[in-house]
């Protein structure tokens, strides 16, 4: 899958954590989220770090891809809720600014089919 920001395509690679191991475990256990890589959880409101070994941009979206809020550098063993989100976007930290990605800003999740095949090749 590949993320747009604002009708803009990026080279963000994300993976959609849809099952709830993959959810739960998110990305615990890797030592690093590179800057062209992205963790998308569905139907997901609230985020936890525990046991995480780095920090991550985590972007909040509604059910229309619009961004509620984004927690820049969220540090290990925090936890992160926004009431109103239906998705969350997890990004190496720096990435949202990078992308020009705050609030009211419009994320798409595109599916791409290479995209796809490296996500399992990296096996996010």
């Amino acid at each position: 899958m590949r993320v747009r920001v604002d009708d803009r395509p990026t080279l963000i690679c994300a993976e959609a954590a849809r099952h709830y191991r993959r959810r739960l475990v998110g990305l615990i256990g890797r030592a690093r989220l590179a800057p062209d890589q992205a963790l998308w959880i569905p139907h997901c409101r609230s985020i936890h770090m525990f046991f995480m070994r780095f920090a991550i941009d985590a972007v909040f979206l509604d059910a229309h891809g619009r961004v509620l809020r984004v927690h820049a550098g969220l540090k290990p063993w925090r936890t992160a809720t926004v009431w109103r989100a239906r998705s969350v976007l997890e990004l190496a930290v720096g990435t949202a600014a990078d992308l020009g990605i705050k609030e009211n800003s419009h994320v798409q999740i595109v599916a791409d089919s290479n995209a796809d095949r490296a996500a399992q090749r990296l096996r996010l």
